[in-house]
């Protein structure tokens, strides 16, 4: 990335900053979509997990099912080799490149969105027009989304695109949790921050600038979630959902990701 921001002084304007962040990452995404996707064609140890917490979606004959920020669709190619055979499966992400990295499959319908600047415009509601569905999913998705009410904001309007006795499945990335990406966060915040020319004030508590391989000027905003973060945004979602399982899995110590699963159940 070549653009060089100073937004020094500017920590008061939490829209402004997110609008940043997020135009940071959807650039390290356009432009490293093809190595990007090379690297994430597994799918998560904890998939099956979440799989498993949802009896009723399993047992749904051509259930719904909406995938916010696919990436290159591989929870998509997951679900339908676990049996799930969907009467829509609806992808959203704003990197059309790296969606096309993945295979190309008649069954998936690919809407093009930036989901975090209709989150800070108000009118990601509005935009998607899609009927509820029975499973709802944002893997590898949410640590991309700047600030902590927005990241309600965003799990609120998600839980109202579920159907009632339907399924949203949410994974928190918590990447300090391992000692060497810890440092190596620690590490490329600091480089980014002085490359972009961005003021330490703008990023809130366990936010960071991840850097990606050895490129230069690759930098994607991520935010590292704690486990009292976690129970505050479920206490601020009210009484209208049922958690059916919350645990970590995935890396090699099963701690990279927290997962939940919510039930909507009116």
């Amino acid at each position: 990335m070549n653009t060089h921001m100073n937004i020094a002084g500017t920590s008061s304007d939490s829209k402004q900053t997110a609008r940043l962040l997020s135009h940071i990452t959807s650039e390290f995404y356009a432009q490293q979509a093809q190595s990007f996707s090379a690297t994430r064609q597994a799918p998560w140890q904890g998939w099956q997990q979440c799989l498993d917490a949802m009896p009723r979606f399993m047992a749904a004959e051509k259930p719904r099912v909406l995938d916010v920020g696919c990436g290159n669709l591989r929870f998509a190619r997951f679900v339908m080799k676990s049996g799930v055979k969907p009467a829509a499966y609806v992808a959203i992400d704003n990197c059309e490149p790296l969606v096309h990295c993945g295979a190309a499959d008649d069954r998936i319908v690919f809407v093009k969105m930036d989901v975090v600047n209709s989150l800070l415009d108000n009118t990601l509601a509005s935009q998607l027009k899609m009927p509820a569905s029975d499973l709802v999913v944002a893997f590898g998705f949410m640590h991309h989304v700047p600030g902590a009410q927005n990241r309600v904001q965003l799990v609120r309007t998600l839980l109202d695109k579920t159907k009632p006795g339907g399924y949203l499945c949410i994974s928190f990335w918590q990447f300090m949790n391992s000692v060497k990406l810890a440092a190596k966060a620690n590490t490329t915040t600091a480089q980014a921050l002085q490359q972009l020319q961005m003021d330490a004030d703008v990023l809130e508590e366990h936010d960071y600038l991840l850097g990606w391989q050895d490129e230069a000027h690759a930098w994607r905003y991520c935010h590292h979630f704690t486990q009292d973060e976690l129970d505050d945004l479920i206490a601020q979602l009210g009484f209208h959902v049922l958690i059916c399982a919350q645990f970590s899995a995935d890396g090699k110590d099963e701690n990279l990701n927290r997962y939940l699963v919510f039930q909507r159940v009116r």
